[in-house]
């Protein structure tokens, strides 16, 4: 009887597996900690909540917005927006492409 209740606990583990969350990469972390420090007090950083700014997009939802594939190199350039509340950000190529790795990963 224990063997089958660990037999059908293990199973379920297994089948419950690929719908959880998948754990983020070393360069989707550092993505992720850059806009935690960098965007959080105006943007929804993450995967669920609104935006504390009014009208700031939330970065799940930036895909339907920008183009990724040319992100990077906005943000290295210099990111800049038309309200007075954004301050201009300019990223080395490494936390560019860190911010572009994790904001892929969190597209709804």
């Amino acid at each position: 009887m224990l063997r089958t209740l660990v037999a059908t606990l293990s199973a379920g583990l297994l089948l419950a597996a690929p719908f959880q969350a998948q754990a983020l990469t070393r360069l989707q972390q550092r993505g992720q900690a850059l806009a935690q420090r960098m965007c959080s007090s105006c943007h929804a950083v993450g995967t669920s909540g609104d935006s504390p700014h009014i009208g700031a997009p939330r970065f799940r939802e930036l895909g339907d917005r920008l183009d990724l594939s040319t992100f990077a190199r906005t943000l290295r350039r210099g990111i800049e927006s038309g309200h007075q509340d954004m301050p201009r950000f300019r990223f080395t190529r490494e936390d560019a492409d860190a911010m572009v790795v994790y904001l892929r990963a969190i597209q709804k």
